[in-house]
């Protein structure tokens, strides 16, 4: 008897030391249940334990009873908060619901307490000092409420178990046997199994601490708690799933079973492809190695794909994680951006093309379409830089229409409008493309010749005169004709700036004039006429 007190003493110590452990991680869902558990355990065990037959021979066994019982209608209860807590992932708990769990064992507590305690515990059978009683109707109201209570915290543990990883379903199996060992040794009590005067249920909650002790030091009770897999899939967004290497399930959430539209849960076990075989022929394509895809899942859904590798300590892969995220909003409102965007470009392009056709508007005569004054300075300017740096030459010429000015009072600005218009034609036609042909006003035109020699400048211009001599414009039935008379400048013979050249093709021009019409001069040939017609 000596070694069971000790041992009832030993369960006790164990019981406490669990309950401070339990509190300095009270906030681990079940921590605080489980703390008050083992301190129930513990005043069970220690009061179990005490020689009350010394210290109270007359009434012995009556006092040791009514002692304990806070202790035994407290342990059922507070296992089902425990468990429920420990599976739902959280301690929070309506005051109602507890409430509720408190009726019955407080209804009991306070018959046992009072001069009704013959409701619980009965009639004595023996002596004073034996442990034999006959249990009144409360007792067994009390034991089936308790019974009632462990059997929904099995069927919540067994539920833990079903749904839990590896890991959680270490603990608990542990749970479970820490659980059951001392219902089965209340319940051989009870039936009268045991010996009549040995209540083997102490033994069997020293047997539970044990049990509780190896989940918490062991198996990391309360650092990794079963959580209820509605409790993750309403926090977690993205559907997970761990497969092993025969592509067989082992983990999921209900976050998967949102994004697939598939009602019952995706059982461990079964190979995937029998559950989700759309998600199966990913896999199966993409194989083990890390990697990201997307794929459209009910005609409209865009789902995201990740896929990582489980490998052992030797490296070889033994599973997959994959982890599935509905990316529809974000792929929708990147379509709609590059839409934005293309539409912006669009819109900028169009924009820039209409400062391209109004910058190209601002340098254009309207009339003949040939590049006009303003573009002609700049153009001289970058001219004169770019030969200085190259120590290059080119021509500035001037042309001008002979009797211009008798077409429009004789045939009217119209024919006159058409002429120039023809000979803006020609010059576009017969320069090079390096060169610049510009209107310089009135009947007056430039072209910026570059790279060439004062020789090869005369032979082209004299080509374009014969050409626009050639050309017939019909007024009134009439054919009429006419010639234009050109200068021509050259960098940097005849002058090293714009106003320089310009001046010297001018009285080149107004040389050839002089000089009958009809015909190209070159700078400083003839001496500047005094008085011309034009």
């Amino acid at each position: 008897m000596q070694i069971f007190n000790f041992l009832l003493l030993a369960g006790a110590v164990t019981a406490l030391f669990l309950a401070s452990v339990a509190w300095t991680r009270r906030h681990a869902p079940g921590a605080p249940a489980l703390l008050a558990m083992q301190l129930s355990a513990a005043w069970w065990l220690t009061c179990y334990a005490l020689p009350f037959a010394r210290l109270w021979p007359d009434d012995a066994m009556f006092l040791r009873m009514r002692v304990i019982f806070p202790a035994v209608v407290a342990i059922a209860p507070l296992t089902l908060v425990f468990v429920l807590s420990y599976t739902r992932g959280t301690n929070r708990w309506p005051r109602s619901r507890l409430l509720a769990l408190a009726i019955a064992p407080a209804v009991v507590l306070a018959a046992a307490l009072s001069p009704l305690h013959g409701l619980c515990f009965g009639t004595w059978r023996g002596e004073s000092t034996d442990s034999i009683f006959q249990m009144g109707p409360l007792f067994w109201v009390h034991s089936l409420y308790s019974y009632v209570l462990v059997a929904k915290s099995v069927l919540a543990l067994v539920a833990a178990y079903d749904r839990g990883s590896r890991h959680v379903r270490r603990q608990t199996r542990i749970l479970l046997g820490a659980l059951i060992v001392p219902v089965i040794c209340n319940v051989t009590f009870i039936a009268g199994v045991s010996p009549p005067d040995l209540d083997p249920t102490p033994i069997g909650l020293v047997a539970s601490g044990i049990l509780v002790s190896l989940a918490i030091f062991r198996r990391g009770l309360f650092d990794l708690v079963a959580v209820a897999r509605e409790k993750i899939g309403s926090a977690v967004t993205d559907g997970f799933i761990v497969i092993d290497a025969q592509r067989r399930v082992v983990e999921s959430n209900a976050a998967l079973r949102r994004l697939f539209d598939i009602g019952p849960p995706v059982k461990p076990g079964r190979p995937l492809g029998e559950q989700l075989a759309e998600l199966d022929e990913h896999v199966a394509r993409l194989g083990n190695a890390p990697t990201t895809t997307e794929f459209v899942h009910g005609g409209a859904r865009h789902l995201e794909l990740r896929t990582f590798a489980i490998c052992d300590d030797d490296g070889n892969t033994i599973g997959a994680v994959l982890i599935v995220r509905d990316v529809t909003e974000a792929r929708t409102t990147s379509l709609a951006l590059e839409q934005a965007n293309a539409q912006l470009k669009a819109q900028l392009d169009t924009i820039r093309s209409m400062q391209a056709q109004l910058q190209e508007q601002v340098i254009r005569d309207p009339l003949t379409g040939l590049y006009n004054r303003l573009y002609l300075t700049d153009a001289l300017a970058r001219e004169l830089t770019c030969s200085a740096r190259t120590q290059g030459a080119f021509a500035v010429v001037m042309i001008d229409v002979d009797h211009f000015k008798t077409v429009n009072d004789v045939h009217g600005h119209a024919l006159g409008d058409a002429m120039l218009r023809a000979l803006g034609g020609l010059l576009r036609q017969q320069v090079r493309p390096t060169d610049s042909p510009c209107r310089y006003g009135g009947e007056e035109f430039v072209v910026i010749m570059r790279d060439v020699t004062l020789g090869l400048a005369i032979e082209r211009i004299d080509e374009l005169r014969v050409a626009f001599s050639a050309l017939r414009f019909a007024s009134n039935g009439v054919d009429v004709g006419r010639t234009f008379s050109a200068g021509v400048a050259l960098f940097p013979q005849h002058g090293r700036d714009e106003a320089t050249l310009l001046a010297a093709a001018d009285a080149a021009l107004y040389a050839a004039k002089a000089a009958g019409r009809n015909q190209v001069c070159a700078a400083a040939v003839t001496p500047w006429p005094e008085n011309s017609s034009a």
